[in-house]
């Protein structure tokens, strides 16, 4: 055969397995993407005891999530006001059948119907606040807001000088047992002279009995300092209209600018970073291979945010002193602990562990006294 015919037929025969193999890359490349392109976004759903604007509780949740769901590219179904027997059942049908793959329920008060909701749909991950409820596809996801309240109760307890600290609380559960007995674990570490008075309201929300006893708190029992666990802080507004110290939960009271610098501090949680983490999980198939996902100061999640005026400068130092001690390893429930009742809860060598402290809190420690 003539050199440069063979030449020129091996040249084609090249050019032509090239463009073959160009094809079917450009073809594999297409379906891939096209594939990509059409796979449903991820969703989550949030369900809130309240608005997404009532500031306390529910707004911070409600930010946080929207948050973390814009930076991981997820898309995000709240249900508000979700208030009664049964509307919790019908809020996550409804996120069910919109495509959720992910609902957090952010509440303590649908941890009853939760349990029954998780089995009907196990292909759903569900998260709940509450550290009582567990089940093969639902987390338990709260942050360790006790360390910011001993924290809390650390600056009260150097601030009070009456010696009398209030505290309105919604029921007696687990979580808000812990933060009160956290609370005056701290108080007592700054004032070992100060007392912590509680009133219970019985509810989550409820804005007039919230204020009724705040205001019975400072007037009967002679607080000086206010604190509250409350969906909303109508004691923090009862304390600021009477001049009394007061220091908030959830939200950073002190950024409103009516408020005066009896807004000593706020408990708060970074929620856009829990919520980042924990939807990670969830995309990678992590969540539920735990029964509870709690983390906190520790982590950048829990802190006291910026402090009013008021507070010294030696005040500061020694909460930050304090802060440092925590963080090195010195637990707040650790050493001799007794309750109201005289019975030693905690033995000096001894730290109490965490499934005692997220679901059998049923006491208060000593230093803890109730208004009837």
């Amino acid at each position: 055969m003539n050199f440069w015919l063979h030449h020129s037929l091996s040249q084609w025969a090249t050019r032509l397995i090239v463009s073959f193999i160009l094809i079917v890359l450009a073809a594999a490349c297409w379906i891939f993407s096209s594939s990509t392109f059409d796979q449903p976004q991820p969703k989550a759903g949030i369900v809130l005891l309240g608005g997404i604007d009532e500031e306390g509780w529910n707004a911070p949740q409600y930010r946080g999530i929207r948050k973390a769901c814009a930076a991981m590219g997820i898309g995000l179904i709240t249900k508000e006001r979700i208030i009664g027997d049964g509307a919790c059942t019908q809020a996550v049908h409804e996120l069910a059948s919109e495509g959720a793959g992910m609902i957090f329920l952010a509440s303590y008060s649908y941890s009853q119907e939760a349990k029954k909701l998780v089995r009907e749909y196990p292909q759903i991950a569900f998260g709940t606040n509450s550290a009582e409820c567990h089940a093969r596809n639902m987390t338990s996801y709260f942050v360790r807001m006790y360390q910011g309240r001993y924290l809390a109760g650390a600056l009260a307890g150097m601030r009070t000088k009456s010696n009398v600290i209030g505290y309105v609380a919604a029921m007696e559960n687990s979580e808000v047992n812990r933060g009160i007995n956290a609370f005056t674990l701290g108080v007592q570490q700054t004032n070992p002279a100060a007392r912590v008075v509680v009133m219970w309201t019985g509810n989550w929300q409820d804005e007039e009995k919230e204020a009724q006893e705040a205001r019975r708190l400072i007037t009967d029992a002679g607080a000086d300092i206010l604190t509250y666990h409350q969906d909303e802080p109508a004691a923090a507004d009862v304390a600021e209209e009477l001049g009394i110290d007061y220091i908030g939960y959830y939200e950073d009271l002190g950024k409103h600018s009516w408020r005066s610098s009896h807004a000593l501090t706020s408990v708060v949680c970074n929620w856009d970073r829990y919520y980042e983490d924990i939807i990670r999980r969830y995309l990678k198939g992590e969540l539920n291979y735990m029964d509870k996902q709690w983390v906190g100061m520790e982590a950048g999640f829990v802190e006291l945010c910026d402090f009013s005026p008021a507070v010294t400068d030696e005040q500061k130092a020694r909460l930050d002193q304090i802060k440092k001690t925590m963080l090195g390893g010195r637990f707040v429930f650790a050493g001799e602990i007794y309750d109201r009742q005289g019975n030693l809860r905690c033995r000096p060598d001894e730290s109490i562990r965490d499934d005692r402290l997220l679901q059998h809190m049923d006491w208060l420690v000593k230093g803890v006294e109730i208004l009837e």
